[in-house]
C-alpha cells in the first residue's frame, strides 16, 4: 500500500461519491485561476467514478483541511485494456490558496507509486511498459514545471481549433455552406445500428496514428453513453456501392466550457476517414455536415482537437474551413520499464523515455 502525503493540516481519504459535489467545488477554485481550455463537468465527474475502469477507492485521494474543505485531490485512470504500454492517466490540482507548499510534489509522488502498484498488481506475461501520462495547457508552466521534475518529457502537442459562425440579421447563427459530398459516398446521420462498424473504421483509421490503440466495444459504447455526446450531431460517410463506413464525424457538447470561453460549440470528439478511401475530400464533408448540425442546434460555432504532428496532414484542412487554434495541449509522458518480481524490493524502474 502505497503511503499517503504527509502534509500537515491536512487528511487525506479516497474519493467517494459523497465527496464529488466537494470535489466539483476544488476544481471551480482551481479553474478560476488557471483558466484552463478544459473544465469539469459533474455529469462526467460521476461517469468516471463509476466506469469499467474505475477503483477510486484505490486509484485516488482527497485532502481537507482542519474545517472540512476539500483542497487537494489525486485521481489515478488506468487504461485496463492496454496491454502495450500499459497506460495511467494522471489528473490532479491543488486550491490556488494552499499552493507552493509541496502538495502538489507530493501528491504526483503518490500517483506515480500508485501507478507502479496497479501495474505490479496486474502484471501478466505479454504485457508491455507502464506508460505514465498527464495533459496540461501550455501556459500552466509550474504544472509543467512540477511533471519535468518527477520526471516526464513533453512528447505530444495538441491544438485545439475552432471557429464562429456568422450571424443572420436576426442574430441567429448562419448555417455555414454546405460541403461538396465526394462521388460514390453518401453522408448519413449515426445512429446506433452503425455503432460498431463506426468502431470498426475509427480502428483502421489511426491504426497508424501515434499512440493509438484499438478501441474495444465497451469502452466505444461507453464513450458513446457519456452525458456530453450528441449522437443527433454525428455523422457518417458511406461507400455508396457497399454501404461500408468510409468516414465518421462523433460530436459533443462540453457546455461546462462555454460560460468561460463565452460563447457555445458543438465539439467534434472523433473524425476519421479510412485509409482506403483518404484524399477525396470526405473529412471536408464530414465537418460541413457537423458546422451545420451544430448551427440548427442554436450553437455560436464548432472546435476541435488537433494533434499538431498527424500523419494524414488533416492538420492543413482545418484553417482552410475557418478554424484557427485557440489553445494548446502537451501530453507528457514517462515509460517505465518495471520488473515486478523485485518491485517489492527496491521500488525501483528504468526510465525509457
Amino acid at each position: 500500500m502505497v503511503d499517503q502525503p504527509a502534509s500537515d493540516g491536512l487528511t487525506w481519504q479516497p474519493i467517494t461519491q459523497a465527496d464529488l459535489d466537494d470535489l466539483g467545488v476544488l476544481l471551480t477554485a482551481i479553474e478560476h485561476l488557471d483558466e484552463p481550455s478544459e473544465r469539469h463537468n459533474m455529469d462526467a465527474l460521476s461517469d468516471a467514478f463509476v466506469g469499467p475502469d474505475a477503483d477510486p477507492g484505490e486509484d485516488s485521494l482527497l485532502g481537507r483541511d482542519g474545517g472540512g474543505m476539500a483542497v487537494a485531490y489525486a485521481w489515478n485512470h488506468p487504461a485496463t485494456t492496454d496491454l502495450d504500454p500499459r497506460r495511467v492517466y494522471l489528473t490532479g490540482g491543488v486550491h490556488p490558496g494552499w499552493r507552493r507548499q509541496g502538495i502538489g510534489r507530493q501528491l504526483l509522488g503518490w500517483q506515480l507509486d500508485r501507478a507502479r502498484e496497479w501495474y505490479d498488481e496486474t502484471y501478466a506475461e505479454l504485457v508491455g511498459p507502464l506508460q505514465l501520462t498527464a495533459y496540461v495547457d501550455e501556459k500552466l508552466e509550474e504544472q509543467q514545471r512540477l511533471y519535468r521534475a518527477a520526471g516526464l518529457a513533453p512528447v505530444r502537442w495538441f491544438a485545439d481549433m475552432g471557429l464562429t459562425f456568422e450571424r443572420e440579421e436576426d442574430g441567429s447563427p448562419r448555417l455555414p455552406p454546405a460541403g461538396e459530398v465526394p462521388a460514390g459516398i453518401r453522408l448519413v446521420p449515426y445512429s446506433k445500428k452503425l455503432s460498431e462498424a463506426v468502431r470498426l473504421a475509427h480502428n483502421d483509421a489511426f491504426s497508424e496514428h501515434w499512440g493509438s490503440k484499438p478501441v474495444a466495444r465497451g469502452p466505444w459504447e461507453d464513450q458513446l453513453s457519456r452525458s456530453v455526446a450528441r449522437s443527433s450531431w454525428s455523422w457518417v460517410a458511406l461507400d455508396a456501392a457497399t454501404s461500408e463506413v468510409a468516414g465518421y464525424a462523433m460530436n459533443s457538447a462540453y457546455e461546462q466550457d462555454w460560460e468561460a470561453q463565452g460563447f457555445s460549440e458543438g465539439w467534434t470528439e472523433r473524425l476519421g476517414v479510412r485509409r482506403a478511401y483518404r484524399g477525396r475530400g470526405i473529412a471536408r464533408a464530414l465537418l460541413a455536415a457537423s458546422m451545420a448540425s451544430f448551427a440548427e442546434a442554436g450553437l455560436d460555432g464548432s472546435g476541435i482537437g488537433v494533434d499538431s504532428d498527424t500523419p494524414t496532414g488533416s492538420i492543413n484542412l482545418y484553417p482552410e474551413l475557418g478554424y484557427a487554434a485557440t489553445s494548446t495541449i502537451v501530453m507528457y509522458a514517462r515509460l517505465e520499464q518495471r520488473d515486478p518480481d523485485s518491485a517489492g524490493e527496491s521500488g525501483e524502474s528504468e526510465d525509457r523515455r
